[in-house]
């Protein structure tokens, strides 16, 4: 089951922390090349003897390239599951993911840093509101 090794949705808001969950079980299964186009489909057919036959390496390709794009469509929110519609590969999937949220998930970031960075105490606000704003400030950093 892909939740017992990634325990994150991809929501729009968690890319980076996502990212680094499904990217540590690919790489622990070896097979990380594929999402990042250093592993392309062999061709379906060879030559063997004259005659077109089926590629044994594209059918096991393809069953990598398959298992990849599951892990990665079971770990989407249904907001973002959209996204994966129309992909034919892992690598075409993780492309998409990839452009859509990881410059929003670093602007959202940087935001926040600056956020917290500037956040200071006004005289109408209590000690408590004050932490409570940067405790939300530092909790929605933490979420990305």
């Amino acid at each position: 089951n892909i939740g017992n090794f990634v325990t994150l949705k991809l929501k729009q808001n968690n890319y980076l922390l996502w990212e680094t969950q499904i990217l540590s079980l690919i790489e622990s299964q070896d097979i990380l090349d594929f999402i990042i186009g250093e592993t392309p489909s062999p061709t379906p057919e060879i030559q063997q003897n004259g005659n077109q036959i089926p590629n044994p390496d594209y059918t096991s390709w393809v069953k990598t390239d398959r298992l990849i794009k599951t892990w990665i469509t079971g770990t989407l929110s249904e907001e973002v599951l959209g996204h994966a519609v129309g992909t034919k590969s892992s690598k075409d999937l993780w492309t998409v993911l990839n452009e859509a949220f990881s410059q929003a998930s670093e602007a959202r970031e940087l935001e926040l840093q600056s956020k917290m960075q500037y956040h200071q105490k006004t005289d109408s606000m209590t000690i408590t509101e004050y932490i409570n704003e940067f405790k939300s400030i530092f909790d929605q950093l933490n979420s990305i």
